[in-house]
């Protein structure tokens, strides 16, 4: 494909990192993901590589397909995905109004992140930002950059003391960098910390909400959060769930995703 005659950029979307994101239109594909950027290091090239090849050895609707990618020898790279037309998470959270549709909801996540997990691939970024809800409500889940392999893989380099991560959705043990005790439960960790934002409207860790503690992060690493806030009151059984998810020391949490799933589904009954 000759990215210069085919696609025409038609507005930017988001910029950070080191990548621009545009929604673009191809000749030959329709409206299509366009992602432009720089790699700065070895490192950097390997991790949006992982990517790619994560995107097309996967065949769902729970993932948006890669089209192309290619780079030079300045880093400079250029990404070609399927266009979804969705909301983030973030965008949407008021339609999840209900334990049973935000259960609905971690059902759909789950059948989507089996494909990784059964691969013995951990995400290691889920947060709402990085899952896109289409009309029909279900979620897409983007961003595979620093999924982990578990049989040791894993190419995105950690920074200071913290492995690869967003903090305020990170397990404790990504937070503290125990690169050995990452496995499928730390990706529980952030579900929790999203059913729970999708509940209250706000950050469970979040110290308005907790009451003590400077910041997210601090409380996160601390286990201090709180399952209520204003008139926002969980049913026994959802509380269960979350907590469950939400236990600080990985060997707590749900070992696998069935019980997980079975929980919820009792929870729907």
């Amino acid at each position: 494909m000759d990215y210069d005659k085919d696609i025409r950029i038609i507005k930017p979307l988001k910029e950070g990192g080191q990548k621009k994101v545009y929604l673009a239109e191809s000749n030959t594909l329709g409206k299509v993901i366009l992602k432009v950027g720089q790699c700065h290091s070895i490192s950097d090239l390997e991790r949006i590589k992982r990517e790619v090849d994560l995107l097309r050895s996967i065949k769902s609707p729970y993932f948006p397909q890669n089209y192309a990618f290619r780079y030079d020898s300045n880093g400079n790279f250029q990404m070609l995905e399927e266009y979804i037309e969705s909301k983030s998470l973030s965008e949407c959270m008021h339609f999840f109004d209900t334990e049973v549709k935000i259960a609905q909801f971690a059902l759909e996540l789950i059948n989507g992140m089996k494909l990784l997990w059964n691969s013995r691939i951990v995400h290691r970024d889920l947060k709402p930002d990085n899952i896109l809800i289409k009309s029909t409500y279900q979620p897409v889940i983007i961003d595979l950059g620093i999924a982990r392999d578990l049989e040791g893989i894993s190419l995105t380099k950690s920074i200071l003391h913290r492995g690869p991560c967003t903090p305020i959705y990170a397990s404790p043990e990504q937070l503290k960098n125990m690169k050995d005790c990452i496995d499928i439960r730390t990706d529980f960790f952030s579900i929790g910390i999203i059913l729970c934002e999708l509940f209250l409207k706000v950050h469970p860790f979040h110290p308005q909400v907790v009451g003590e503690g400077f910041n997210i992060v601090e409380n996160i690493e601390a286990g201090r959060y709180s399952l209520q806030y204003l008139d926002k009151k969980m049913s026994p059984h959802f509380e269960s769930i979350v907590k469950k998810l939400l236990e600080t020391k990985q060997y707590n949490r749900y070992r696998t995703y069935k019980k997980f799933e079975k929980d919820l589904l009792m929870l729907i009954s």
